[in-house]
């Protein structure tokens, strides 16, 4: 989809070179009849001036052409291997991502017993020393 959007971005510009090309023969058309109105040029110069103007147009368009299809079968073919290089990468990323997840799962199933142990043990622990430190403190203070 990308390409697409991109070829057809680089024929709008193309068009509106070549419009621009149009436009241009346009203006000079108007200038050189404005021209002939004027006195300032003959007719017979006016159309000569206006027919090298077209024909200087028309001998580069296929320069233009050509220049554009480069570049859009450049620029396709660069697309299209980046393309197919980033799939194998995708592919090869997913690989690792399920090797991963696979051996993730496994230890922390492993680890979640051994963490519930240990928690149960501090419990115990932590219950005994209180009646420890309590028994010790009766056995010392003095009876009357």
């Amino acid at each position: 989809m990308a390409t697409n959007n991109i070829q057809d971005t680089l024929k709008k510009y193309f068009y509106s070179g070549v419009g621009l090309a149009a436009h241009s023969a346009e203006i000079v058309q108007k200038s050189v009849n404005e021209l002939v109105k004027k006195g300032k040029v003959s007719e017979a110069d006016g159309k000569k001036i206006v027919g090298e103007a077209v024909k200087k147009v028309e001998a580069r368009r296929p320069e233009i052409e050509a220049k554009y299809n480069e570049a859009v079968h450049k620029f396709v073919k660069l697309t299209s291997s980046e393309v197919s290089k980033l799939q194998k990468r995708i592919e090869k990323l997913e690989g690792q991502l399920t090797i991963k997840k696979g051996a993730s799962s496994a230890s922390k199933a492993a680890a979640k017993p051994v963490a519930k142990k240990k928690s149960a043990k501090k419990k115990v622990k932590k219950a005994s020393k209180p009646a420890a430190s309590a028994a010790a403190a009766a056995d010392t203070t003095p009876t009357a």
